[in-house]
């Protein structure tokens, strides 16, 4: 997949956000840690693949929805990328995962603990792998996912 597109469409995106001029960079940065944690782990309730506990009535899952979310995560893990200057990389690998949902969201949360106790372009890059395979698993194609992207900014930026 290649991220230079993407990169290019956030910072553009990003251009016409106001941001808090009284946040340090250490501030902004953090924030934008948090703020991923907060969209993964709401992508995560979206899909519902945490619950070991029976329903009396199954629960409808809404795959508009959980796009929704997992293109604002993707979102946040970009402007990470752009914040720390990995927009440089351009390819990623694409590949299924085997594990359970429930694991790739744990192994997600991972990869971002290691990106912010140990900032390098090789651990975003294994953030960013294991987020697109997290949409593979969704049932997500990178065409899917590149469409969604860009409409998302696209309506962001009028």
């Amino acid at each position: 997949m290649n991220l230079q597109k993407f990169f290019n469409a956030q910072e553009e995106a990003n251009n016409k956000l106001i941001i808090n001029e009284k946040l340090s960079d250490y501030q902004l940065t953090a924030r934008r840690f948090l703020a991923l944690h907060t969209k993964i782990s709401e992508l995560a309730n979206e899909t519902k693949c945490f619950k070991f506990w029976k329903d009396s009535q199954e629960e409808l899952i809404s795959r508009e929805n959980v796009m929704v979310k997992y293109i604002k995560c993707l979102s946040c893990i970009l402007n990470i990328g752009l914040d720390k200057k990995y927009s440089d990389l351009v390819d990623i690998e694409i590949r299924p995962n085997d594990y359970c949902l429930s694991d790739q969201f744990l192994n997600i949360l991972i990869d971002l603990n290691d990106l912010i106790i140990s900032p390098s372009q090789d651990h975003y890059k294994t953030l960013i792998e294991d987020f697109v395979s997290i949409g593979i698993s969704l049932g997500y194609s990178e065409k899917i996912i590149e469409d969604m992207f860009f409409s998302d900014i696209y309506s962001l930026s009028r």
